[in-house]
């Protein structure tokens, strides 16, 4: 015992202090090497998990698929990707950010490669499977990595910059691999992506650090304020619960936004397929665009909280859709300023979102409450889609399957109302 009361001592007079806290100033400057290897791994990320999209035609094509089966790849991947959040959540706020990151990228690209060689569809589904677990490595940890290396009135900028890679991910694959594909083939198109993530999870792995201020020991976490904070409490958090649905709510409307929205254009609107798509791109943008902007506002007009940025996502979201039930059609030229405006709700939250579920947990559950909070999320990712279709079908027109939404939304902003952010300042 008297080693370890001589090691707590230590751990008392170098690392209790939060230096982000205690010196009213951030001085250590690594901090933005380190928001820049999260931000490109985050990228090549979702680069590699979006990339069936763009490449299904070529190997729908190629290996005889129907669409189903190319639907159930995009659901094999999102299993995936799901069943790794609270693992890792639970080994990087133990270990650190730098080997769950570093390894997502390495087990994703040895998938995409392995990709070039496969022969069959069982083949190929047990691969993408395995890429949707490594990419699912890099959510929690990433997002604890934000928590632990920048202070609170910064946090939420940072985290909305880190989530704006989301965007640019798909936009890059979008944009490339239906060129790599046409010129040299879809298999080589997953080659280059797994070379890709291979490289960054090697880079990420030599020069991602654990802040200073941060100790992973035993004793550690008996004295220290910033202890691990053990599964059990997370999951019994109710405050934390209460996000997650506000994620799985937001999510709901997102996707099914997403899915749905260039086919209305087209059926409901008379919008040309192109220009249908180039709105969605309008929406897509306007999120990405809110993502750090709304962090911005978090940290400095409402000096860290985060509920209140959260619930204009939601409220937005719901009256948007609220406007394209009632109006539909006769929005005419508004439709314009709807569109951009229901992306910044129904796109925008996701920095806000994992900012206050990781706060709520604390430094040594923060990964861990933002993987529970991923994985509750990804519940309304799955369920909005099919369900705003077949409020189409049994309907036969889009208002009800929009105010469906729109009571989402409010339901969403009800439920984030209840929350209690955390006061502590980490």
């Amino acid at each position: 015992m008297e080693p370890c009361r001589k090691k707590e001592n230590k751990i008392k007079t170098e690392n209790i202090k939060d230096p982000w806290v205690s010196s009213g100033k951030n001085t250590n400057r690594y901090r933005w090497v380190i928001l820049a290897i999260l931000w490109i791994t985050f990228i090549v990320v979702f680069l590699v998990r979006l990339s069936v999209g763009p490449l299904g035609p070529f190997f729908k094509e190629d290996l005889n698929l129907s669409s189903a089966q190319v639907g159930l790849v995009l659901s094999i991947a999102a299993f995936g990707y799901l069943l790794t959040q609270i693992p890792v959540g639970w080994i990087a706020d133990r270990i650190g950010a730098r080997w769950p990151i570093a390894l997502g990228e390495i087990i994703a690209g040895c998938a995409m490669i392995s990709l070039y060689f496969v022969s069959s569809y069982g083949m190929f589904m047990a691969l993408i499977f395995l890429t949707g677990m490594g990419c699912g490595f890099l959510a929690p940890s990433t997002t604890q990595a934000v928590i632990v290396w920048f202070p609170k009135r910064e946090r939420a900028t940072i985290m909305g910059f880190k989530q704006t890679a989301v965007n640019i991910g798909g936009i890059i694959g979008a944009a490339t691999l239906p060129a790599v594909a046409v010129a040299m083939g879809w298999r080589f198109g997953f080659f280059i992506l797994g070379i890709i993530a291979i490289s960054i999870g090697i880079i990420s792995f030599l020069f991602y650090k654990n802040p200073p201020d941060l100790s992973y020991s035993i004793c550690q976490k008996r004295k220290d304020p910033f202890a691990i904070v053990p599964l059990k409490a997370i999951i019994r958090n109710t405050e934390i619960w209460k996000v997650a649905m506000g994620i799985f709510f937001l999510n709901w409307i997102e996707m099914a936004m997403i899915g749905h929205f260039v086919i209305y254009l087209n059926k409901a609107l008379l919008f040309p397929v192109v220009a249908a798509g180039g709105l969605l791109a309008i929406s897509e943008t306007a999120g990405a665009i809110a993502r750090p902007v709304s962090g911005l506002v978090s940290d400095r007009i409402f000096y860290g909280r985060r509920k209140p940025v959260f619930i204009f996502f939601a409220a937005t979201a719901s009256v948007m859709c609220l406007l394209l039930a009632v109006f539909g059609i006769r929005l005419s030229w508004g439709i314009y300023p709807v569109i951009f405006v229901l992306g910044i709700g129904a796109i925008g939250f996701g920095g806000i979102a994992l900012t206050l579920l990781s706060e709520l947990g604390g430094k040594g559950g923060a990964a861990k409450a933002a993987a529970l909070g991923n994985s509750i999320g990804m519940g309304g990712s799955i369920l909005g889609p099919p369900l705003f279709g077949y409020i189409v079908d049994i309907t036969g027109s889009y208002p009800t399957a929009w105010l469906s939404l729109a009571i989402v939304g409010i339901i969403c902003v009800f439920t984030l109302i209840s929350v209690k952010e955390s006061e502590r300042k980490i």
